[in-house]
């Protein structure tokens, strides 16, 4: 069975901040003796995801 694949909308920003609360959790790990691969597959994922042309859609949020 596929796994489910998510497509989420962000905005540079929430992904920059998505991206260091990913480090941040990594580092954790890793001071913790844990595995962390999982992690790292998920920053590169998200480091090279491409972005949308969308500049003047408005969304409230």
């Amino acid at each position: 069975m596929k796994e489910a694949i998510v497509t989420i909308k962000v905005t540079d920003v929430e992904r920059r901040i998505i991206i260091k609360a990913l480090t941040d959790l990594r580092d954790e790990q890793i001071r913790k003796h844990k595995s962390y691969d999982f992690i790292e597959d998920i920053i590169n994922k998200s480091a090279m995801a491409t972005t949308s042309r969308e500049r003047y859609r408005y969304e409230e949020r």
